[in-house]
């Protein structure tokens, strides 16, 4: 018989929220160097400066809206779909990119509880990484052989979180327990009647409707009563 599967996500769990929720900063600053490169227009550009300027926390929550703009001015005769590939690909070097400059974003004592999980659990990893972008986070995170499963998202596919969720359901069931940190996500496995955590090691905004736990102990001690 096969071990039972529990599912988790990477970001604010195996590794700190910071390397997705900044990266994006690398990823304009990147785009801004190739554009005045070219010498290309660069008015999307500006917009994102000024709003991060006056609103971060707006900036935040906005960033993409800039991003087909400025894809479209540094590849215009890449189709639309192919400009969403090449986007999603250059965000996640970036987020390596930030990994790589801030190892202390890595949970060591996180992942060592999970290993110690793998006698009487399969781990499996849902994930809107790309797969290309997710190999090389594991290996520089030292996560190459923890997971027993992984789901990530498609290159075409723009943070779909839903869509990589019923994937991994029809490929491999429903699992006994989803840890997660993405609201999106954590809301649509409660939705899927499976067993949810919110990994919130963080300390950010409670997620209505789902149980919260906020340190490594809370969550050993949560998953030890789930075992009985």
């Amino acid at each position: 018989m096969k071990k039972p599967i529990i599912t988790t996500a990477l970001k604010g769990l195996f590794l700190k929220s910071d390397p997705w929720e900044k990266a994006h900063i690398i990823w304009y600053e990147d785009r801004e160097k190739e554009i005045n490169k070219k010498k290309l227009d660069n008015s999307a550009i500006k917009e994102w400066r000024a709003l991060l300027e006056s609103d971060p926390e707006k900036e935040n929550k906005e960033y993409f809206k800039y991003v087909d703009k400025i894809m479209s001015v540094l590849y215009p005769k890449l189709t639309e779909k192919e400009r969403t590939k090449k986007a999603r690909e250059l965000f996640f070097e970036s987020t390596i990119k930030y990994i790589r400059q801030n190892p202390n974003t890595i949970n060591k004592k996180v992942i060592n509880y999970f290993k110690s999980l793998k006698k009487k659990y399969r781990l499996a990893l849902i994930t809107t990484n790309t797969l290309q972008a997710l190999n090389s986070i594991l290996k520089i995170s030292k996560l190459e052989n923890l997971f027993d499963i992984i789901e990530a998202s498609l290159p075409k596919e723009k943070d779909d979180k839903k869509a990589v969720f019923d994937r991994f359901i029809e490929k491999n069931g429903k699992p006994v327990l989803y840890i997660g940190n993405s609201k999106d996500a954590l809301l649509y496995s409660k939705e899927k009647r499976i067993n949810t955590l919110y990994a919130n090691l963080e300390n950010k905004e409670e997620i209505k409707g789902i149980e919260s736990i906020n340190s490594l102990k809370g969550l050993e001690e949560k998953i030890e009563k789930f075992q009985k």
